[in-house]
């Protein structure tokens, strides 16, 4: 059986050892918890024009492809169901983006609750798994997603 692949951008805001993040509101995934500003890639868009429109609607930012200083991605395979439907594997792409025009702020405000510029080694407590999996070890190729629960630190011996 052929697996069919939905795909997404994440895009990583750094300042002075803080990332940006957002808290989830209005959806089925996630409500509440925070995570990258992020999005669907659009039939017809390739990651980058979703990567800038990402941008723009969510953060209200402009950014181009020169801005990108890192970018990474992960097969995230999702091994659980929400109110009974199995949640597809994804392709995400993560952006890490050294500068860009404007000031982030909330701007879909049904998806959006609060912007917050968080300590990268000190994530929130309720923030996505596979999201802060990748910021731990952003050398990982594929993630298997076994729930939509919160991120837990990997404790390194």
């Amino acid at each position: 059986m052929k697996e069919n692949f939905k795909s997404a951008v994440h895009l990583i805001l750094m300042r002075d050892n803080k990332i940006l993040l957002q808290k989830r509101k209005g959806t089925n995934l996630w409500p509440g918890y925070y995570a990258l500003p992020a999005g669907h890639i659009d039939v017809g868009e390739n990651q980058y024009d979703a990567l800038f429109r990402e941008a723009k609607e969510e953060l209200g930012i402009e950014i181009n492809i020169d801005d990108i200083i890192n970018d990474y991605v992960v097969l995230r395979r999702n091994y659980f169901d929400i109110e009974g439907k199995r949640i597809q594997p994804y392709i995400d792409f993560y952006f890490e983006v050294r500068t860009y025009v404007g000031i982030p702020k909330i701007v879909e405000y049904d998806k959006c609750e609060e912007l917050l510029w968080a300590d990268i080694n000190n994530l929130p407590a309720m923030f996505v798994n596979y999201e802060g999996a990748f910021l731990e070890d952003r050398t990982i190729k594929t993630y298997d997603c076994k729930t939509d629960g919160a991120y837990k630190k990997i404790k390194k011996i």
